[in-house]
């Protein structure tokens, strides 16, 4: 054996186990969607409790997250909601990026875009990949 089949095997499979994760696309998910949960409660935080749509995105993350962590079949449907519902928030997030880049264009604002896009397609290919794996959920 390889010394990196080794270490391969002593790390991989040790924190697999410690986690209990069966599935890894399906962890890969619910940790993106623990963190898409925690961020939009930054965002939340940072510019006031008036967004309600954003608490509503975060607390459907982190019930999507917790089902997938749990391979839960009614993660599928939250997963779902969450595909259309975010793809709206970020539609409307996108469009304001671009406007405050066209008005005043720097770094941030591409940075803000670039943020969102990576969020859309991540969102997009959660939704995707559940839809096609539902027969490991429970």
């Amino acid at each position: 054996m390889v010394y990196s089949d080794k270490l391969k095997e002593g790390l991989g499979m040790g924190l697999r186990s410690k986690l209990g994760v069966e599935n890894v696309g399906m962890f890969f998910f619910a940790v993106f969607y623990l963190m898409a949960g925690v961020l939009n409660f930054v965002v939340l935080g940072l510019y006031g409790l008036g967004l309600f749509h954003v608490a509503i995105v975060a607390v459907l993350s982190f019930v999507a997250s917790f089902g997938l962590y749990r391979l839960q079949n009614w993660s599928l449907w939250f997963v779902s909601g969450l595909f259309f519902i975010t793809s709206t928030y970020i539609a409307y997030m996108l469009s304001f990026s671009i406007n405050s880049y066209s008005a005043d264009p720097h770094a941030g604002n591409l940075f803000a875009m670039l943020v969102w896009v990576i969020y859309l397609v991540l969102t997009w290919l959660a939704t995707l990949y559940v839809a096609a794996r539902r027969k490991y959920l429970k």
